[in-house]
């Protein structure tokens, strides 16, 4: 096991998914990569360190909606530009994009729409001699807003990463998200789905897991798998602040609760007591059997999947699209769903 450090943190055990996507950036472009998986996998941190270390000879643009407030078309074309520290009567103005700069009156056309921003994005690109990489965090931010009266945002920014993948082979697109609802849309769009590839992205299996807490000096290992399993950011914090309980296992139980608090929590103040009987029946088939599935004939199953929307979208269930496989979105969640179906 590889242990790097990152931003002073530790970087664990990513040795064959950076190997994957370093291949990848070193072919021709051929299709969006969309990085998806559970809260607190990596994803994010994954790309960066491989942004920062080792794509050190390739043109990247990486914009995280997650940290922007995006509202409009407006912010969006903020999100890519940056003004110049320059006199504001100056005509010729420049701003960038990366390393791009265009003169003020053009920025000026592409935010009245007057100019098409992605034609002229790929016109910037072409000038640009080095390999190229776009990474794009929580592009689902965009689901909402208007292009003008009748397009979507969205739906014209992906198909510019068409263009730019499949069609031009001019750059790399990925796209990171944990929302995997949205994803799931994008997986059964036809045209999106033939110009992309999914990867998930996932927490450590036990046997990385058992490594990582040896060489940590943890001994209790299986206790802590069955209250953490392989979530990375979990262990890490465990770590730091179990030091300050009698015993590991007081300072698990402590986490165990403040889980199950949680989903109670939202349990009373978002659910209804039809929706609380589905996601505990959903917890139980979970708990016993790791997974549970939506069976087509089942007459309640719009219903189900309403639940299991609501509960995915605040991340304590995790859906995956590929497979249609529903989990909890990770160990600790999974320990709790034990206290919601002991009063079934």
């Amino acid at each position: 096991m590889k242990i790097d450090k990152f931003r002073n943190k530790e970087f664990v055990n990513r040795e064959k998914e950076i190997k994957y996507l370093i291949d990848r950036f070193e072919n021709v472009p051929e299709e969006i990569l969309w990085l998806f998986g559970p809260k607190s996998t990596g994803k994010t941190t994954l790309i960066e360190y491989i942004i920062e270390k080792k794509l050190k000879k390739h043109w990247v643009k990486y914009i995280n909606f997650r940290g922007l407030m995006v509202s409009n078309y407006h912010d969006f074309v903020s999100a890519f530009f940056e003004e110049k520290d320059e006199e504001a009567q100056e005509l010729k103005r420049k701003y960038k994009l990366g390393v791009f700069e265009l003169e003020a009156k053009t920025l000026k056309k592409i935010r009245e729409n007057k100019i098409n921003l992605f034609n002229e994005l790929i016109e910037e690109l072409k000038k640009i001699k080095k390999t190229k990489l776009i990474v794009i965090d929580e592009i689902q931010t965009l689901e909402d807003i208007y292009l003008n009266e009748d397009k979507y945002l969205l739906k014209e920014f992906l198909n510019f990463c068409v263009r730019l993948t499949k069609e031009l082979h001019l750059a790399h697109v990925v796209i990171l998200s944990s929302n995997t609802l949205f994803i799931n849309q994008i997986y059964n769009e036809a045209k999106l789905k033939v110009t992309s590839e999914f990867k998930e992205i996932n927490h450590m299996n036990k046997e990385a897991t058992f490594e990582y807490l040896e060489i940590k000096g943890i001994k209790e290992k299986e206790l802590v798998w069955d209250y953490l399993g392989g979530t990375i950011a979990q262990i890490q914090k465990m770590l730091f602040k179990s030091k300050y309980f009698n015993t590991l296992k007081e300072y698990l139980d402590s986490e165990l609760e403040l889980a199950v608090g949680e989903i109670r929590f939202f349990m009373i103040k978002k659910c209804n007591q039809e929706e609380i009987k589905i996601f505990k029946q959903i917890a139980k088939e979970i708990f016993e059997n790791d997974e549970f599935h939506i069976v087509e004939t089942s007459e309640n199953k719009d219903q189900i999947m309403a639940v299991v929307e609501k509960f995915s979208e605040i991340e304590f269930l995790f859906y995956n699209p590929l497979n249609n496989k529903i989990t909890a979105n990770n160990r600790l969640y999974y320990k709790a769903f034990e206290t919601f179906i002991k009063d079934m």
